[in-house]
């Protein structure tokens, strides 16, 4: 389930598991919109419409994830099955399965535990 105003930019690959709940408001992006480090950088005095894009990593999102509303996902980055992105996150890095990460940077703050059948904090 996709909610409104998801916005998935892609120029090279993005892969959505099964299951996946997704809030509304949320951007999933493969790129990069302009270069900003090493010897060919595009000026600040260009226009932001006239930056090159920059072809990123792959995106994936495993199945059964709940992703909340306004996440931003970047590119390169997996989010392993089982997981819950909190609302208004930045996910840069990969997050593991079964976990719950929050905050910009996302970081992971509870994963699930199969003996106990619980949350617990990381």
């Amino acid at each position: 389930n996709i909610g409104e105003y998801v916005h998935i930019g892609c120029t090279h690959r993005v892969v959505i598991g099964n299951d996946v709940l997704m809030g509304s408001k949320i951007y999933i992006t493969d790129h990069n919109h302009g270069v900003y480090r090493g010897d060919e950088c595009d000026s600040p005095d260009s226009l932001p419409a006239d930056r090159r894009l920059t072809e990123g990593e792959c995106v994936e999102i495993g199945d059964r994830c709940w992703i909340g509303e306004f996440v931003t996902i970047l590119s390169g980055v997996t989010i392993g099955e089982g997981c819950i992105i909190g609302s208004h996150s930045t996910v840069t890095h990969d997050i593991p399965k079964n976990s719950i990460a929050v905050g910009s940077p996302a970081k992971v703050i509870k994963q699930w535990d199969k003996t106990s059948k619980k949350w617990l904090r990381v």
